[in-house]
Formats: C-alpha cells, structure tokens, sequence
C-alpha cells in the first residue's frame, strides 16, 4: 500500500456546541446538572474546590436533592471524577469506532486516524490528559474509588480491543498483532502527551505528528 506523507492543518469541524440537536434541547436532568458543575471546580481547582453551596445554586437545585442524587460530598466527588476519567476516552473511542465502520480502505482509515491523532494533540485536549492524570493520582490510598477506574478502563480498553479487532477483519490493522495491546497503545499514546506538557523544551507538534504517522503505519496492513 502506497502511504501517503502526514496531513497538517486543522481537520474538519464538526459544527457548534448545540450540535444535532439544536436549541431546543431537553434541559439535561437534576444529576446530569450537578455532576456537571462538580466537574467543572475539579477542573478549576481540584478536590478542594468543590463547594456544596456553589454546586447548588449553579445546578439550581436543592440541598435535598444533591444529597439524594449522591448522598454527600464525597459521593459526589467520586461520581464527578469517574465521569470525568471516562467521557473523552468515550469519545475518542467513539470516533475510533466510526473510522473503522466507514473507511473505504486502508489509505482512507490512515488519514482519518492522523486527523483524529491531530485533534488528540491539541491544545484543547491538555485539559482532558491532566484530568484524567488528576483521577488516577486521586485514586492513591482510596480502594472503592480505585476499583471503581479499574472497572471503567477494563470496559474502555474491552471496547478498544473489539474495534481493532472489527478494524483487522476490515484489512486496516495488520492481523498479527494483539488487539488488545493496539487498543491500549491507542490511548495511551494520547494520555502520555502529559509528559511532554511539563517538558521545558517540549517536542513540535509537526515532529510528534510524523513519529506518530511512523507508528501508526507499523501498525496498519500492507
């Protein structure tokens, strides 16, 4: 298969934040509202930012309700941060899922994918990358919320392994390889992208872009 050099430049956009949906969209419901805000202070300011009063009255509910939904602060945390360690691996996964039902052939699967490493790589991502670092860290000395993110990665690295796997029946990935270890590669590639955030002289974005395009075509069928 002739592989075509590594496509720079922003990919296409997927439309607005309202999406298909619209403005008329359903008002998300009283725990979604909540989980949100919580999310929203661990993002800002970590575990200690999050405040019941300002979750309250920003997600305008009572404190009845919270506690309801979540039973105290700390269920409260432990929900947002399982949200938040498994919503954007979700969605990459999703778009990985889509590449492998609808790409023509290989060549097609390939440029789609770098497109998808692209975005990975932005800027916008970073705060995922440390979001997720910031609930494996928060995990330490907390076992029911450990084996809580041990659940939610085995699901999302099961759910990797049966699209690479669908993606090796498809002629894309070479078949000699373990699904399961490309699945996990797959995110973890993206996840690591936390080091070189730290890094003083970090690695170009161009030059990360051609190791990864390198990478991917050692992974791809012939």
């Amino acid at each position: 298969m002739g592989r075509r050099a590594a496509e720079h430049g922003p990919s296409a956009g997927t439309g607005g934040p309202e999406g298909a949906l619209g403005p008329l969209a359903a008002r998300p419901s009283t725990r979604e509202r909540i989980l949100e805000v919580a999310i929203e202070q661990l993002a800002a300011g970590g575990e200690a930012a999050v405040r019941i009063d300002e979750v309250r009255a920003r997600a305008d509910v009572s404190i009845g309700s919270l506690y309801h939904h979540f039973g105290d602060r700390d269920g409260l945390i432990v929900a947002a941060q399982l949200r938040r360690f498994a919503r954007y691996a979700e969605a990459e996964i999703a778009a990985l899922a889509d590449l492998v039902q609808e790409a023509r052939d290989v060549d097609e699967f390939r440029s789609a994918v770098l497109r998808l490493t692209r975005d990975t790589a932005s800027e916008l991502r970073t705060a995922v990358r440390w979001g997720r670092v910031g609930v494996l860290a928060s995990t330490v000395g907390r076992e029911p919320l450990a084996a809580e993110v041990r659940a939610i990665q085995t699901r999302l690295t099961d759910e990797l392994h049966a699209h690479v796997a669908q993606g090796q029946a498809r002629g894309f990935f070479r078949s000699d390889l373990d699904p399961r270890a490309v699945g996990l590669f797959v995110e973890a590639y993206s996840l690591g992208l936390c080091l070189n955030d730290v890094d003083e002289r970090p690695v170009d974005e161009d030059a990360w872009e051609r190791v990864v395009a390198t990478v991917i075509d050692a992974l791809l069928a012939d």
